[in-house]
């Protein structure tokens, strides 16, 4: 097994791949405390042009307290005027085997400050918000369908369904109970356990992971993506 951490992660995953069994796995790791590491942000699944009144919002920024000072992490914000908002974090990774397929598996750390059990339009704002860790051999950016809707070109999904390119790993709420009145920013780790989407990485041995929530709640959600991992098995 080869584990890699995410700094020289393009030089690494070259520098191993010629020395390694054509069977043995690969896991990446990023923890964004040590800066945003060529991830980027995006957006799907609302119509073109709306981006004020959606209030996206992604960036690179430090953490609220209690988890701060002096931590940052990828910020996530918009409001899900279309009842069906993705919001997403991505990178491309290099260094792969070229043509080879592999089952991807994924763990992935958020901040939430979003309440148990609350009720909200449309659905719960942390029951019904959800979030997704996917892979694809292709960049997956959103594109504009014929009805002027910017939809996600890989499969991600539909809210609490999973994709072809993306796996559901839960749902975004906290600790503290909706009764507490209370909004606390605080640490939640997701795994997709023993679920995988198969990926296959181009003839560069380049594919692109994913993650981020896809939501039912028609009202505001925000939340900082802090760390992830994947691990790519060969299929």
């Amino acid at each position: 097994m080869r584990t890699l951490a995410a700094a020289g992660l393009a030089v690494l995953l070259s520098a191993c791949t010629s020395s390694t069994s054509p069977g043995a796995p690969t896991d990446v790791s990023f923890d964004f405390a040590a800066g945003p590491q060529e991830w980027t942000a995006g957006f799907a699944d609302y119509r073109a042009g709306e981006e004020a009144f959606m209030e996206l919002e992604g960036a690179y920024r430090a953490i609220p307290a209690p988890l701060g000072p002096g931590r940052s992490a990828h910020f996530l914000s918009g409001n899900n005027h279309t009842d069906d908002l993705f919001m997403f974090v991505k990178r491309r990774l290099t260094g792969l085997r070229p043509n080879t397929s592999y089952r991807a598996s994924f763990t992935v750390e958020i901040a939430t400050d979003v309440p148990a059990d609350c009720g909200g339009i449309g659905g719960s704002p942390g029951q019904s918000v959800y979030l997704k860790a996917g892979a694809s051999g292709i960049d997956p950016v959103a594109v504009v369908d014929g009805s002027g809707m910017l939809r996600l070109n890989v499969d991600q999904g539909s809210q609490a369904n999973p994709g072809a390119a993306a796996l559901v790993l839960g749902t975004i709420e906290g600790t503290l109970p909706c009764a507490s009145g209370q909004r606390v920013w605080e640490l939640k780790s997701f795994t997709s356990g023993s679920g995988t989407v198969t990926v296959r990485a181009d003839g560069q041995g380049h594919l692109w992971v994913f993650t981020g929530t896809d939501s039912g709640f028609e009202g505001t959600t925000s939340i900082y993506i802090t760390r992830v991992s994947a691990r790519f098995d060969p299929a």
